[in-house]
């Protein structure tokens, strides 16, 4: 079994009303040329980074980004925009989810491993995330713009559990906000 402390957090489903002010502020000015979706995970990104204590990352810290949709509503544009002509080049750069990881390593000034899968579940991305990282630990996001938005993440790094057995709680519920461990039992995650 696999144990990780749940060092910081952001649970933004749906993001607060004012959560694009929040991102200015940690950012120090408005973000330009991006997303919606790319914005609601740097929001979330740098909100568990900063409930965890940290501005940035260790190299050796994985970075793992899920969504059940990815960049929909950008995609959905830009099928749009093909039936008279080419896509704007700024809506086209949009259906790229890659982007957000690379906003991220340039305002935490890192340099690592870094991913993205579509489709799957939570619980599933934190099985390959675990299979994956090391003693830095990952950085696990779930992002997706349908139904209000959400901005789901946890840093996360290994430890040992020092007394008794752990009491867990369904995969699902690896965000719920009272989790301070998660653990990896065979095939599934855990909660506690």
């Amino acid at each position: 079994m696999t144990t990780f402390a749940i060092r910081g957090r952001c649970v933004a489903s749906p993001p607060p009303p004012d959560w694009r002010e929040q991102l200015a502020g940690m950012l120090g000015a408005k973000p330009r040329r991006i997303g919606n979706w790319a914005e609601l995970g740097l929001y979330g990104a740098l909100s568990c980074l900063a409930d965890a204590g940290e501005t940035s990352l260790p190299p050796d810290t994985l970075l793992t980004l899920g969504s059940r949709r990815g960049t929909y509503m950008p995609t959905a544009q830009v099928l749009e925009q093909m039936h008279d002509d080419l896509p704007m080049p700024l809506t086209f750069l949009q259906t790229q989810p890659s982007q957000l990881l690379a906003l991220l390593a340039a305002q935490m000034r890192w340099r690592g491993s870094a991913q993205f899968i579509a489709g799957g579940t939570p619980p599933a991305l934190l099985q390959l995330a675990s299979a994956q990282c090391g003693a830095a630990g990952v950085l696990l996001g779930w992002v997706d713009e349908m139904d209000g938005g959400s901005s789901l993440w946890l840093r996360l790094k290994p430890c040992e559990i020092s007394a008794g057995a752990p009491v867990v709680a369904p995969a699902e519920s690896i965000f719920l906000r009272d989790a301070t461990h998660l653990y990896m039992v065979g095939s599934g995650a855990k909660a506690g």
